[in-house]
């Protein structure tokens, strides 16, 4: 493992959290503004022998990304930034005290006040804000993971496919018999409306959104996170105080030439 001095890193941390700043501000764009980037649909048409063929109505719209695509992006590009971040606050911190980071009954770890601090900002930054604007999927229709390889592969949800018949009204026109014939009469027309089958279509919705269940479960996961850092901050920072001599030099120095 290549060894990397502090200096390095103070000078990688301002271009790591600009970028990263600028990695959930492009992610809070694209759920709250874009969030047609996880939808997609598929719609078919056939038309009778004897119908005009009408383009329009087929379409296919593929889904550009899912959520977990785009989290899992995140996790991986974010880590440059936060292992950077954190080794420095350990190293700046090393031999002070420390307060344990428990989630559950589960231990993480046993981390710093500054390390402590500097999640417990992170956390409190937009990330809350980031995933309040998941997109999920309507709840008015039923989905299942997609059965196309594909989709499933990256796991696209999709409606059951919607099958139906496309239908025109053609009307005619007919002279009613007149029970009183009269040459010098002009006959009476009426219209006739005839509903004819034309075609036969299907339709069927992607989505690479979350579930409302799964976007609770990450906002609850995230806030258990932030809760057992303050936890963990309170701990590490009621260790008894440890006293310094720094201040009472600056000013005898300063003021006084003492040292």
């Amino acid at each position: 493992m290549k060894i990397i001095k502090l200096s390095v890193a103070l000078a990688l941390r301002e271009r790591a959290e600009k970028e990263f700043k600028n990695m959930i501000d492009d992610l809070f764009n694209k759920f709250k503004s874009k969030q047609t980037l996880f939808k997609g649909e598929r719609k078919t048409y056939i038309a009778k022998e004897g119908y005009l063929d009408e383009p329009s109505k087929r379409s296919f719209v593929n889904v550009v990304s899912t959520v977990s695509e785009q989290l899992e992006w995140m996790n991986t590009n974010s880590k440059s930034y936060l292992t950077t971040v954190f080794n420095i606050e350990k190293t700046n911190s090393s031999g002070t005290v420390k307060g344990k980071l428990v989630i559950g009954d589960k231990t993480v770890g046993e981390y710093s006040s500054l390390e402590l601090l500097r999640l417990k900002s992170i956390l409190e930054g937009k990330l809350r804000d980031l995933y309040k604007e998941i997109p999920v999927r309507s709840e008015q229709s039923i989905w299942a993971l997609a059965e196309e390889e594909a989709f499933r592969a990256k796991g696209i949800f999709s409606t059951a496919l919607e099958t139906g018949e496309a239908k025109t009204t053609i009307k005619e026109q007919y002279i009613l018999t007149d029970p009183h014939p009269d040459k010098n009469r002009q006959p009476v027309v009426a219209d006739k409306s005839m509903q004819v089958l034309i075609g036969t279509y299907t339709s069927q919705q992607f989505s690479g959104e979350f579930s409302m269940y799964q976007r609770a479960e990450l906002l609850v996961r995230y806030e258990k996170l932030l809760q057992a850092t303050i936890t963990a901050l309170e701990e590490a920072n009621n260790a008894e105080l440890i006293s310094s001599d720094l201040g009472e030099k600056v000013f005898d120095y300063i003021h006084l030439g003492k040292l």
